[in-house]
């Protein structure tokens, strides 16, 4: 699988994530996926926050 890296802040992967369509039981793997690794992102972004303890 070709991959490359890609930075974003809190407030992208926040857009990038609202963006996406709700979660349906018919979805394409591929949405699924995404949906799955923006959360995953956003959560370890947060974690890491400044301000955050």
């Amino acid at each position: 699988m070709n991959r490359g890296p890609i930075v974003l802040t809190i407030d992208e992967a926040e857009y990038l994530l609202d963006q996406l369509p709700l979660p349906d039981k018919d979805e394409e793997e591929l949405v699924t996926k995404l949906r799955t690794r923006l959360q995953e992102l956003l959560a370890d972004l947060r974690k890491g926050a400044e301000g955050s303890s």
